[in-house]
């Protein structure tokens, strides 16, 4: 200790602030089950290392104290976590902020004239996503990330192994068996590397613990989407077996007409062309059906769904959607900014153990030994130090300082990419809320009453049958194209409650 003492180097890396470039200001809130990273990164902030290490600089010897170190160490998956970082408290803050004017139970497209949409007792969304975060293989790969990661902490705090030795000197030297000796020599590892290196790693298992939340979320989002892609095909199935029911009835009633001579054969004609047409309509309709169920499938990760219907409507949970709260809320739960803020502190958590590495670790040695030609025994007591003269580790700490400005940089563009992609989500929701509300207030109530009134005319024999028919594909079309408009509403919603993270590049 008194040569290390002798030596007084310095290690010249006290200051970390003022060696990157600060971004402008703008805070940044990790999600609330990681460590807070950045308060105010517009404030230079300054952080001074010493051979002591900072407050927080903690000696773990074991796994079992990363908790003091503010790590997770439970799948982020877990039930126990925080309401924020629930995908379905975005759907709870958009309830809360959404205007008086919005509906609270959106119209469902239900027709008088037997072309409604039925609701079924099947498969739901809830259970759809369970089956993804059990079984889906993203997400176990990256639960497999984390615990090698973990494993990665343990041997970071492992001290080096001690050393035995056996020598033999002067064997042989004017005939004399020479001096035999045991020896056990021990490194000592200074300046608190083995814990600076466990906060590195502790640091990576936060990141790694949001890039876990990040393939949860992605597997989420494509579920949601895939299930409401489904249900608009099953609901476009169900519309199309209606319209080939509604026209076959309408060949009876021609052929009714026609016998009485009050319709041409022209008008019997139409409506066999119409009811094929019908029929074409539903095959297509179903087969699309079946290729949105297997879709579904994949996106939960199994290799098919149990059977039966699914159970949901499109125009659940259609309300508006409040800029600044969702922005709020995924700035304060998104895994992109906590990934963004754990790689910013593992960056300077790798600067400490830069710095760190410059002080040179001691080697003990201690050992006895006998003089076989005189039995004579003797101690052997030794210790050795590196002498930093000319590696002082600077390249490394240069590195690690670039390292602190790029991962500055990477959350300040998180953020700004965040802000991006809601802006650009929201717009294609509302622009689908806007027309599914449109159609369902106004437009679809006017194509009912038209077809009621057309048919009426046509049984009393006042209009012919193609005017009959215009108003009957009239209506079909505009509950499809609710149907569109509600799904792709759904699809936009489904990447905001996401929290974007399948539209990041």
């Amino acid at each position: 200790m008194l040569l290390l003492a002798a030596l007084g180097f310095t290690t010249g890396c006290q200051t970390v602030g003022q060696h990157f470039t600060q971004p402008t200001p703008r805070d940044y809130v990790p999600a609330t089950n990681q460590t807070q990273v950045v308060q105010q990164p517009a404030a230079v902030r300054t952080v001074a290392f010493t051979d002591e290490g900072d407050a927080d600089d903690l000696r773990v010897e074991d796994l079992n104290e990363l908790d003091e170190l503010g790590v997770e160490l439970e799948d982020v998956a877990s039930d126990d976590g925080g309401s924020a970082n629930d995908p379905a408290s975005l759907r709870d803050v958009m309830k809360l902020n959404a205007t008086t004017e919005t509906l609270a139970n959106p119209p469902v497209i239900v027709d008088q004239y037997s072309y409604g949409f039925d609701q079924h007792a099947g498969l739901t969304l809830e259970s759809i996503e369970s089956m993804a975060l059990g079984s889906h293989p993203a997400i176990a790969e990256v639960r497999a990330r984390v615990e090698s990661t973990r494993g990665q902490y343990v041997q970071a705090g492992l001290p080096f192994n001690p050393v035995l030795q056996y020598q033999s000197e002067e064997v042989g030297n004017e005939g004399a068996s020479g001096l035999h000796s045991v020896q056990m020599s021990q490194q000592f590892v200074t300046a608190n590397k083995l814990g600076i290196a466990q906060q590195v790693q502790a640091r990576e298992i936060q990141k790694q613990q949001a890039e876990l939340r990040i393939a949860e979320l992605r597997v989420l989002t494509r579920v949601r989407a895939a299930f409401a892609a489904a249900v608009v095909a099953q609901e476009r199935a169900e519309i199309a077996d209606q319209i080939v029911e509604l026209a076959e009835k309408s060949i009876e009633s021609v052929n009714a007409l026609l016998e009485a001579e009050e319709v041409s054969k022209i008008a019997l004609l139409q409506a066999r062309v119409e009811a094929e047409q019908a029929r074409i309509t539903a095959e297509n309709a179903e087969t699309q059906l079946q290729a949105n169920l297997r879709t579904l499938a994949a996106a939960a990760g199994v290799q098919a769904l149990p059977a039966g219907p699914l159970s949901g409507d499109v125009g659940d949970d259609l309300i508006a959607a409040p800029w600044e709260a969702l922005l709020a809320e995924i700035s304060a739960s998104s895994p992109e900014l906590a990934r963004a803020g754990s790689e910013l502190e593992r960056a300077k958590w790798s600067l400490q153990l830069a710095c760190a590495q410059v002080t040179p670790n001691v080697t003990a040695t201690l050992g006895v030994g006998i003089d076989a030609s005189s039995d004579d025994t003797f101690a052997v007591i030794g210790v050795s130090v590196p002498l930093p003269i000319r590696n002082r580790n600077q390249g490394n700490i240069r590195s690690a300082r670039a390292d602190i400005a790029a991962a500055s940089a990477a959350m300040q563009n998180a953020q700004l990419s965040l802000e991006a992609r809601l802006a650009e989500a929201v717009g294609r929701y509302q622009v689908a809320l806007e027309r599914y509300e449109r159609l369902q207030e106004s437009v679809v109530p006017t194509s009912e009453e038209t077809y009621e009134l057309s048919l009426e005319a046509f049984n009393a024999g006042e209009t012919d049958f193609l005017q009959l028919l215009t108003a009957q594909r009239t209506l079909f079309t505009t509950q499809l194209n609710v149907l569109d408009a509600a799904g792709q509403a759904k699809q936009a919603a489904a990447e905001i409650e996401g929290l974007l993270v399948t539209l990041s590049l």
